[in-house]
């Protein structure tokens, strides 16, 4: 039953990560499928101890890989102690998770579960797992554009596609959240695929895996995302040279070489170019990200457009906006000069949303995407150097070269699986050269390499010392001698997983709370916001970016209630005040919490004048972490323009054109100070 548990939450993994979406929470994609692998982590760990426990051994295999691991663990634990921001680095960015502390630790846990608990068949089988969610995911990618969204189907009963802010046909993302992810995603995919093609042994087999490739190629196709694209040219071309290369030196040894170099064009021309020729008729008939020209454009009419449910938090660079290599460029710079403030440890595991602000460059303020919030690099080597330091993408490039170098040696026996994964491990590896990680491909980043050390039979038991050996065995033969503390430790087990997945559900629905408070807040009801937000914080009280939209919620509620009822207004106005400063005092350095008390001091002082100088000093202690934000100098001058501090509105004025030169709302209203401070 146990091993039961085991796999068949691996193949849940594989299956149900990429689909698994709502929208009842506040991010409704990355949330969903990181808090989905939380919960079945758990179970996976449970249930593995408990097997070690009826097993009377310990049930761990060790692998080339565990040593680079343990010092990415270890550079991130370091990096986490050291953060700018502590809660950000152990939980992740709040509406991405993924790249957190608990976050690595849930993927090592289950690469050491799968490599201890999964042979090659369960592994193979985990793959078909995952081609089943691929095509699911690929059909509902294809229909998207055509005009037919799924989502719109299951949320409005509507059958088009205009239920999305993002234009979903022209770049689609199924149940993925970003066109990017789910190009990247299906890259992975198509390798295993691909191998599973060519090593069929019947009719129907070979037949099933083609059409498989060719729907999933078409889905990757119509979401034109160009760093996926490179990513899986770069793992075409390894899968092919690497096969090709290996098959001629076999040919070369071998006796019947003429026989052999025959059978290998016929395998060459009939499959794999069969494959590569189908790819190409696709990229002609409907074009690729690398190039514009395509014979079919869309068969659909394009869809209204209609404002209903976000996309996720992107910005135009993930969207593949006209500046995007510009921004990347400035958004790199950016994060080299983190690194340079932070060499060793950088600035904390997933801070790059904040220690980013205090190193922008004000070229940034002169694109697209000036007033938008990077929390990645895009450039998942420099994020690590931005946040983990020298120390942290030293480890994660160990990983990555020991696995490269170990497949690598063991392909010399020509074993066509870790092939296909190798291929689909440099398609990662380039997409995260132009982007970043998410969950899906987090956990093929994690496991694909599990998979191949399964398939080879790379994975061996954990042997201690004698003396070590000797004082487990006297123990465990002295606890199993007597089945009460068998039961006991079992109890515990038992009783710790399902109060970890009732915590993960308990996080989770707080998350839906939260949603609707903010939902309620944008709508101009802060009382039911505030209601929904202190509920969620109830559930959640760990959560500080709660606790100050909570604080913003309580000061526009007393601002609400200041007539009608006083008394309740005054303790609104306290409880904002006292949620606020907890706030900044835990997380001194978090540039959005500042913004959020600028907010709730400026809307507070509508009750008390007092309060317009705590806004002023929130928004010069904003500007100390963000000194290239135009916007922060404006928002400064609009302050003291109300209480007649004209010079100073025109220097703060001044500033932000310095910063931004095309600032027109600045400009505007540095003609309008100027003017009225004439005599």
């Amino acid at each position: 039953m146990l091993d039961k548990t085991i796999t068949y939450s691996f193949y849940l993994l594989f299956f149900l990560t990429p689909l698994f979406w709502t929208s009842l929470n506040y991010e409704l994609f990355e949330y969903n499928k990181m808090f989905l692998t939380y919960g079945l982590t758990v179970i996976i760990v449970g249930a593995w101890i408990l097997k070690t426990i009826n097993d009377k051994r310990l049930t761990f295999k060790r692998t080339p890989l565990d040593i680079p691991l343990l010092l990415f663990l270890g550079a991130n634990i370091f990096s986490t102690i050291l953060s700018i921001d502590t809660h950000i680095s152990i939980w992740g960015y709040y509406s991405r998770q993924n790249g957190g502390l608990l976050s690595l630790i849930a993927y090592l846990l289950l690469y050491w579960a799968f490599v201890s608990n999964m042979d090659l068949k369960k592994s193979l089988n985990l793959l078909k797992a995952a081609f089943l969610s691929g095509f699911i995911i690929s059909l509902y990618g294809i229909l998207e554009h055509f005009g037919v969204s799924p989502s719109c189907v299951i949320l409005r009963g509507e059958f088009n596609a205009s239920c999305w802010v993002q234009d979903v046909q022209a770049r689609v993302f199924a149940t993925l959240g970003q066109p990017n992810w789910m190009a990247a995603y299906l890259a992975m995919l198509i390798f295993p695929a691909l191998y599973f093609l060519l090593t069929s042994k019947s009719r129907i087999l070979h037949t099933t895996y083609y059409i498989l490739l060719i729907i999933m190629y078409l889905a990757f196709t119509f979401t034109y995302s160009r760093g996926p694209t490179l990513g899986l040219i770069g793992g075409l071309v390894v899968f092919i040279g690497l096969y090709f290369i290996q098959n001629t030196r076999k040919t070369q040894k071998d006796s019947e070489s003429v026989y052999q170099r025959i059978r290998l064009s016929e395998f060459l021309i009939s499959q794999i170019f069969r494959v590569l020729l189908s790819f190409l008729a696709i990229n002609l008939l409907f074009g690729s990200a690398l190039t514009n020209f395509r014979l079919v454009s869309k068969f659909a009419a394009p869809a209204r457009p209609a404002i209903a449910l976000p996309a996720t938090n992107t910005t135009q660079l993930e969207t593949g906006g006209t500046e995007s290599g510009q921004i990347r460029f400035i958004v790199w710079q950016g994060a080299l000069e983190i690194f340079k403030h932070y060499p060793l440890f950088g600035s904390g595991v997933e801070t790059f949303a904040y220690s980013y602000y205090q190193f922008r460059p004000a070229e940034h303020n002169l694109t697209s995407e000036w007033d938008f919030l990077y929390n990645k690099a895009h450039n998942e080597y420099l994020n690590y150097l931005a946040t983990t330091g020298i120390l942290g993408l030293s480890a994660y490039s160990i990983i990555i070269i020991t696995f490269i170098i170990f497949i690598l040696k063991k392909f010399k026996k020509g074993n066509l699986l870790i092939l296909s994964l190798l291929a689909s491990y440099i398609s990662y590896l380039i997409y995260n050269f132009f982007l970043f990680s998410v969950v899906t491909i987090a956990i093929f980043f994690y496991l694909f390499p599990a998979i191949a050390f399964v398939a080879i039979d790379s994975t061996k038991p954990l042997k201690f010392s004698r003396l070590l050996t000797s004082h487990f065995s006297l123990l465990t033969s002295y606890l199993y001698r007597r089945t009460f503390y068998t039961k006991i430790a079992k109890a515990l087990v038992i009783l710790s997983t399902i109060y970890l997945l009732f915590s993960i559900f308990q996080l989770w629905y707080a998350d839906t709370r939260f949603a609707k408070g903010q939902r309620a807040s944008e709508l101009g009801n802060p009382g039911r916001a505030y209601n929904l937000l202190t509920e969620a914080l109830q559930l959640n009280g760990n959560e500080p970016f709660y606790r100050s939209e909570l604080s913003f919620a309580a000061a526009a509620s007393a601002i609400a209630l200041e007539d009608s009822e006083a008394t309740l207004s005054a303790a609104l106005k306290d409880e904002a005040i006292r949620e606020i400063e907890l706030v900044l005092k835990n997380s001194p350095q978090n540039v959005s919490f500042w913004r959020t008390a600028i907010r709730t001091y400026f809307e507070l002082s509508g009750l008390d004048k007092n309060y317009t100088d705590k806004t002023l000093q929130a928004l010069d202690q904003t500007i100390k972490l963000a000194p290239t934000d135009p916007k922060l100098y404006y928002n400064k001058a609009l302050i003291l323009q109300t209480i007649n501090k004209t010079q100073e509105a025109i220097k703060s004025l001044e500033k932000a054109i310095e910063l931004k030169p095309n600032y027109q709302e600045a400009i505007q209203q540095l003609e309008e100070a100027t003017s009225s401070a004439k005599p």
